[in-house]
């Protein structure tokens, strides 16, 4: 999937067919266990796992902080959209490098607009970052493992979200539950995975992973751990109040991390290198594809 990887939204190119099978309910449908789900490729690959909420915490105290947060201050936060996403109102805390001239991470412009806000949700989620690092699936992932938590930051400073620099926190509305539109994260590392958890009393929301065509059943509180920069994804209709946070590290601070250190990762230009095949591949395949149409019409 990273020789597939675009660095723009890509959804526009999902075939009809596609779409077709999804409105006609013929995805995949993963439902929700008690256990840990593991998401395979046809190559074994993992691009997805998630985890039950009572394995974060039995009595799920997790979601509770969250939701006394959101409805504390749910009314006060200040109504920035994600048009693109569908979402009426997001708040992004991360330390991140987007809009830093000088290249290294710094609190994000959210963070510091919302002050007390923002250092009261880390305080109410403090305890769901350490069970997402505890919950972490290192056996079968260990090399994404060591990319998302071996390197500090400048100062001392920590990351803010256990493995992640920073998160999205996604405020459903008065009668707007959080259903995001079909996207990809496009600026997401690109060798990591994001953390998502929904919380508040709901039901419905799926996660449509459209490259997959399957849709992953999430509980309220459950963590699900995926690669959301390569897979386009949405939510299903939700009811109830919906609301979620998506932990994540921007591949600019990995990028700051190799500055800092005084390493490349090699990964990266062996898979410009792929990437570039794949591309080319693609275009012969399609200019064959034009030329034969055009000897069939006889032009």
């Amino acid at each position: 999937m990273r020789r597939k990887y675009e660095q723009y939204q890509n959804f526009n190119k999902t075939t009809k067919l596609v779409k077709r099978r999804y409105s006609a309910g013929k995805f995949r449908r993963i439902k929700s266990t008690d256990h840990p789900t593991v998401l395979r490729l046809k190559d074994g690959g993992i691009v997805g796992y998630r985890v039950p909420a009572h394995l974060v915490d039995q009595h799920l105290s997790h979601t509770y902080n969250l939701e006394e947060w959101a409805a504390r201050h749910q009314r006060r936060l200040p109504k920035q959209s994600d048009g693109g996403r569908g979402i009426r109102c997001v708040r992004r805390y991360a330390r991140w490098v987007k809009y830093n001239e000088a290249g290294v991470p710094k609190l994000s412009g959210d963070y510091i607009q919302d002050g007390e806000m923002a250092t009261e949700f880390f305080e109410r989620s403090q305890a769901l970052w350490d069970r997402a690092i505890e919950l972490f699936p290192k056996h079968h992932l260990p090399k994404i493992f060591r990319d998302l938590s071996q390197y500090e930051l400048e100062d001392g400073h920590k990351r803010l979200c256990g493995l992640w620099t920073g998160c999205a926190v996604n405020v459903g509305l008065e009668n707007e539950p959080v259903e995001t539109l079909p996207h990809r994260d496009v600026q997401g590392f690109l060798h990591g995975m994001s953390c998502l958890c929904p919380f508040g009393i709901f039901s419905g929301g799926g996660l449509v992973l459209w490259e997959l065509q399957a849709v992953v059943e999430l509980r309220r509180g459950d963590l699900f751990l995926f690669m959301d920069h390569l897979l386009n994804h949405s939510n299903e209709t939700a009811y109830g109040t919906r609301h979620s946070v998506v932990a994540f590290t921007d591949h600019r601070v990995w990028e700051w991390m190799q500055r800092r250190y005084g390493f490349k990762d090699g990964r990266i230009k062996s898979l410009q290198a792929s990437q570039k095949r794949y591309r080319d591949e693609r275009n012969k395949q399609k200019e064959a594809c034009r030329n034969k149409k055009k000897v069939n019409s006889g032009s």
